[in-house]
C-alpha cells in the first residue's frame, strides 16, 4: 500500500468556478484507488474548510448562475468515510479565529507536519 500526504495552504483556490479545492477533490480520488492511503493536512487559509458552521452560497455572473457551490465540510466528511485522514495546523486554526470544537467530527489538529511527511511515501505541497 502506497501512503500519500496532501499539504494544503491556499484555501478557497477556484472553488467558485470548480465548485470544489482541487487538493480536496485530487485526495479524495486517490483515497478511492485500492492500495493507497491518503491523508490531508490543512494550513494557511484553507484550515477553514474544516470550519463546521460554514455555509456556501451560489454566485452570478450575468447570465450564469452557479448553482452548486462549494461544500467543504461535506466535502471533507466524504473524504474521511472513504478511509481519508485529516489534519489541521493548530496555530493556522487559532490564526483564523477558530477552535478544535468549531472543525468537523474527526478533524485532528497538528503542531507541524514533520512527523506525517516522515509517516507517508509521498507528499505533495499544494
Amino acid at each position: 500500500m502506497s501512503s500519500l500526504l496532501c499539504i494544503c495552504e491556499q484555501g478557497y483556490r477556484a472553488s467558485v468556478e470548480e465548485q470544489d479545492d482541487t487538493v480536496v477533490w485530487m485526495a479524495h480520488m486517490l483515497q478511492r484507488c485500492e492500495g493507497t492511503d491518503v491523508s490531508l493536512v490543512l494550513k494557511g487559509s484553507a484550515v477553514n474548510y474544516a470550519f463546521d458552521g460554514q455555509k456556501s452560497v451560489g454566485v452570478e455572473f450575468g447570465d450564469w448562475k452557479q448553482a452548486h457551490p462549494a461544500d467543504f465540510p461535506r466535502d471533507l466528511s466524504r473524504f474521511q468515510a472513504d478511509g481519508g485522514r485529516i489534519f489541521a495546523l493548530a496555530a493556522d486554526v487559532e490564526r483564523f479565529g477558530l477552535s478544535k470544537d468549531n472543525l468537523i467530527d474527526g478533524v485532528q489538529t497538528i503542531d507541524d507536519v514533520t512527523n506525517l511527511a516522515a509517516e507517508h511515501d509521498f507528499v505533495s505541497f499544494w
